[in-house]
């Protein structure tokens, strides 16, 4: 795809390159590590900041967005004064809008720019130009958009590329124009989000002492109110075993077939249920002290699947739990 605004910058662009980067970090919430539940609609926001002040601020950026595993939806349209300016009519965008072009799971191309080439004679841009933005100390919010995680358990990073960024000269009036120079490429952080639909209070049990190992659900509402069972094994998770297009994260051994034909049974309870509204369930495992000495050492994973019409739609992401004497 042809870049955008390629024929703009090489007209507004001045000859020099300027010494100033735009760093970019891509969080949610303000952090950029997060553990969520699968199938969950995630908002993010681009914030970027120049590294230094030798500019009157940013004229001009675009950013491909892209998280392998999930979907990414157009980002918003701006909200805030500043960016009000980079996007149509106020400043000039990509033809599918500020919020990029959806290709594939990509998003290519989202953002704007001002009008520093002080446009009278086409429909857009029609704005003026706002001075000061992203300067250091000042990171702005660019863009917010959101993202539907994947269902299936594992470590997603949402990440950008292909970034292009001018920021207006030092010392310019606008007159006749905003004389603008490359801004170059500084650090940028992606997020990093982990999905998890399985998680336990601890992963050790001592034999001697006794105790409850709880197991917390969490399938998302895309398995509300739908059949689970929690399966394990004693041989670790490598093998893996498919189902319905699925991967289970255990191994077959004896044990996996002791929890698939023994649902609801001591020392485990409530490892076959139904899930909640919220696609929320809870299991527990309780030794009482000095139970089966023989096994210290043993590590056991587990993990469940969700049912939904005879067929498997969810496998979590594995535990860990290991026997202590």
């Amino acid at each position: 795809m042809k870049r955008l605004f390629s024929v703009l910058t090489v007209c507004a662009l001045g000859a020099t390159a300027s010494a100033s980067d735009l760093d970019l970090r891509i969080e949610s919430g303000g952090q950029t590590t997060l553990t969520v539940s699968p199938g969950q609609t995630l908002t993010y926001d681009v914030v970027g900041e120049l590294t230094d002040s030798l500019n009157e601020g940013l004229a001009l950026f675009t950013i491909d967005l892209g998280m392998p595993g999930a979907t990414l939806t157009a980002a918003g349209a701006p909200t805030s004064t500043n960016m009000l300016n980079f996007a149509s009519p106020l400043g000039l965008t990509n033809p599918a809008g500020f919020g990029g072009t959806q290709t594939g799971t990509t998003l290519k191309q989202v953002g704007g720019m001002q009008n520093t080439l002080k446009n009278s004679f086409a429909p857009v841009p029609t704005g003026s130009v706002i001075m000061g933005i992203a300067q250091p100390g000042t990171p702005e919010l660019l863009v917010t958009g959101q993202v539907v995680l994947p269902t299936v358990s594992g470590t997603y990073t949402l990440s950008g590329s292909n970034v292009l960024a001018n920021i207006i000269r030092q010392g310019e009036s606008g007159s006749p124009t905003w004389m603008v120079d490359a801004a170059g490429v500084g650090s940028s952080t992606p997020l990093t989000v982990t999905v998890e639909s399985l998680s336990t209070d601890t992963n050790s049990l001592s034999l001697s002492a006794g105790g409850t190992v709880n197991f917390t659900l969490d399938g998302g509402l895309g398995s509300a109110n739908q059949l689970y069972l929690m399966l394990g094994s004693a041989t670790g998770t490598v093998t893996g075993i498919p189902v319905d297009g699925l991967t289970l994260a255990l191994s077959f051994d004896s044990f996996f077939t002791y929890m698939l034909t023994h649902p609801n049974q001591a020392p485990y309870s409530n490892t076959l249920g139904v899930l909640n509204g919220g696609g929320l369930g809870s299991s527990t495992l309780t030794l009482p002290a000095g139970s089966f000495p023989g096994l210290a050492g043993t590590t056991l994973d587990h993990a469940y699947i969700v049912l939904t019409g005879g067929l498997v739609t969810l496998t979590s992401n594995p535990t860990s739990l290991t026997l202590l004497l």
